[in-house]
């Protein structure tokens, strides 16, 4: 099955705003508060400072700046220096690929290719809208449609 069958979940005038899950919202709100705390006390040594300061201003704006936005015509991702997207339409598959930390999951545009606008599964807290719309999509990696708790490679 290729493409987005018109029952799709999503609303045609929705747009879907997923976030970081809980667990990594607050990872790096603690470690982004750690480092502050350290940038504050080391402040003698400005130049360590002003470095641990800044990786400590990055932990805290990532979980506020990326995102997966899902509307009528895009899905996009958006990170803390870039912004990628695709249009709904053009996606045909999906390729599911095991990155270490987890599961990375690439939107294809044809069934050849081998890259695309990539997603990591585990990090954003994705809803049964986004499990409905991606089971229509099918699987390069184990040629079947996906669904969002399947947790076989």
């Amino acid at each position: 099955m290729s493409g987005i069958k018109n029952n799709s979940s999503f609303a045609s005038s929705e747009k879907k705003v997923y976030r970081f899950n809980s667990l990594y919202r607050w990872y790096h709100f603690v470690v982004g508060a750690v480092f502050l705390v350290v940038a504050v006390m080391i402040h003698e040594l400005w130049v360590f400072s002003i470095a641990i300061a800044l990786f400590s201003a990055f932990m805290i704006a990532r979980p506020l700046r990326s995102a997966v936005i899902v509307d009528q015509y895009s899905v996009t991702s958006k990170g803390m220096f870039s912004e990628h997207s695709l249009p709904r339409a053009s996606i045909t598959a999906i390729r599911r690929v095991n990155a270490g930390k987890g599961t990375l999951l690439i939107f294809c545009t044809n069934v050849e290719a081998t890259e695309g606008l990539s997603i990591a599964l585990n990090v954003f807290a994705f809803d049964q809208a986004w499990a409905d719309w991606l089971s229509t999509l099918r699987d390069l990696s184990s040629d079947k449609p996906i669904g969002l708790f399947d947790k076989s490679p």
